[in-house]
């Protein structure tokens, strides 16, 4: 499994738009973080985006994304959603190039769904066809769980329900068998305020965890520094990514809170925009 960080920004997109703060004017390269998404590819090539927000273009063309076979949402705000457009190339073009016939699918909850469509009715409106929009399928997910899970080439991938606030949203678990028959599983958590026990079983023990953690003070929509280590220290992951980051604490400043808080006894980093795991 192979993942790439796109964004791993809040919904401002780091640097702020008129602000002159010491991370949004930064020079360091970890300190420009753009609207959280990431993209995850199989050993078989099965390719799985998260999130498509109004960077997804540019991100897209940084990883050199040529293929894309579904698309997970956690929520239809904004800024990881925004991007839904430029679909268009990978629902109308195979890997080849080749013009296909099939929609590509989108899975997210009922809400989530039904915000898309209404949000942006003409790619679902019935008119003449064209290459001007994307060629979509809009799958609920709820149907899919760990004794049904959504099979997407070699990946098996779970919806985990999250509050991000009053708002129902989904963080996703996706895992892969190893040619050793070991299953490699990453489990995304962005955009939420509170992980449920059940949530939290549902995730336990993956080998990756890429979790919310806005900045140091408390927010009503998502989690702080302190909630999301606390968290992941129930779920015990063997990695950790804090992601969603706002613009009150640079990469380095992040890394020394978590040097200070945790005394070096979890495996906790901050993500940034481009960095690749291979796991």
């Amino acid at each position: 499994m192979k993942i790439f960080f796109a964004g791993t920004g809040t919904s401002h997109g780091i640097p702020v738009i008129g602000c002159t703060c010491p991370v949004c004017t930064s020079e360091a390269a970890e300190d420009k973080r753009t609207r959280s998404s990431i993209f995850v590819k199989g050993k078989n090539g099965t390719s799985i985006v998260i999130d498509t927000g109004p960077d997804f273009r540019s991100q897209a063309l940084c990883a050199k994304l040529n293929k894309v076979d579904a698309v997970l949402y956690t929520h239809s705000h904004a800024d990881h959603l925004h991007g839904i457009d430029d679909l268009r190339i990978f629902s109308h073009k195979n890997l080849l190039g080749e013009t296909t016939e099939k929609p590509l699918h989108i899975y997210s909850n009922a809400p989530t769904l039904n915000d898309i469509q209404v949000r942006f009715d003409y790619i679902f409106s019935p008119v003449k066809e064209g290459g001007g929009k994307p060629h979509l399928e809009l799958i609920d997910a709820s149907i899919f769980g760990t004794e049904n899970p959504l099979c997407i080439g070699e990946f098996e991938i779970i919806p985990v329900p999250l509050l991000h606030g009053h708002l129902e949203v989904y963080g996703w678990k996706i895992s892969e068998k190893d040619s050793a028959d070991k299953t490699c599983s990453l489990a995304y958590l962005t955009d939420s305020s509170f992980i449920s026990e059940q949530s939290i079983e549902l995730v336990r023990g993956a080998d990756i965890l890429v979790i919310d953690a806005l900045r140091e003070r408390p927010h009503s929509t998502h989690l702080s520094f302190d909630e999301s280590i606390a968290y992941v220290q129930k779920i015990g992951a063997k990695r950790s990514f804090f992601t969603h980051i706002c613009h009150d604490f640079s990469h380095s400043q992040i890394k020394a809170f978590l040097a200070s808080h945790t005394g070096g006894s979890l495996n906790i980093e901050p993500a940034y925009d481009g960095l690749i795991l291979k796991s």
